[in-house]
């Protein structure tokens, strides 16, 4: 059994240094425990509008509208954006779908199950209809199998017809898909909400 890594490599570009996901997520724990982060986000509130984040292609909903685990899970998920599929990898290199995720609850002090089977326990069943962002979504091979061998996250929830997941996808790596898209939808088995 794989187990999630605790090292992330550190990227430059352009003479400034690009942190990991983790390390980022450990610093605004730290903020918060200092009460700078408590601070910045009051200002926000006031009504200085909050930055939209603009490295990510999907819409980003308003921060005061998450809790902020929320919030921070997503954004580490998102940060993996365009990792090719490795099966067992927990990494920039290489992510697998219950990886992905694994990793992501890791900012937010949560230890998720490895696999996404184990992940399919991790919480309580939730009907679609009452889904939203942090739910987990399970799928199996096949119309027809009911085992459990998908796994993504809700990142965002847009209407009745549109809710975003983020999953590592066998072919295009980690990735954002309407969860109501055709194909998703015969394979959907169930939901989870995480206990955070």
């Amino acid at each position: 059994m794989v187990s999630c890594q605790t090292s992330q490599p550190v990227f430059s570009k352009r003479g400034e240094t690009y942190k990991s996901a983790r390390e980022i997520a450990a610093e605004k724990r730290q903020a918060r425990k200092s009460g700078t982060y408590a601070k910045r986000t009051r200002k926000s509130r006031g009504g200085t509008l909050a930055s939209k984040d603009r490295s990510s292609r999907t819409r980003v909903k308003n921060p005061r509208e998450l809790d902020q685990d929320i919030a921070t899970l997503i954004k580490t998920a998102r940060s993996y954006t365009g990792t090719p599929y490795r099966w067992g990898g927990t990494t920039r290199v290489g992510m697998d779908c219950s990886g992905l995720l694994c990793t992501s609850f890791q900012s937010i002090d949560v230890t998720l199950p490895r696999t996404s089977e184990e992940q399919s326990r991790f919480g309580q069943e939730v009907k679609v209809r009452n889904l939203r962002e942090g739910d987990l979504v399970f799928f199996g091979a096949n119309r027809f199998s009911r085992e459990i061998t998908h796994v993504g996250m809700i990142t965002d929830v847009i209407s009745d017809d549109e809710i975003r997941f983020i999953h590592a996808s066998t072919s295009l790596g980690v990735i954002e898909n309407n969860f109501f898209a055709e194909h998703y939808q015969k394979i959907f088995i169930k939901a989870v909400r995480p206990p955070l």
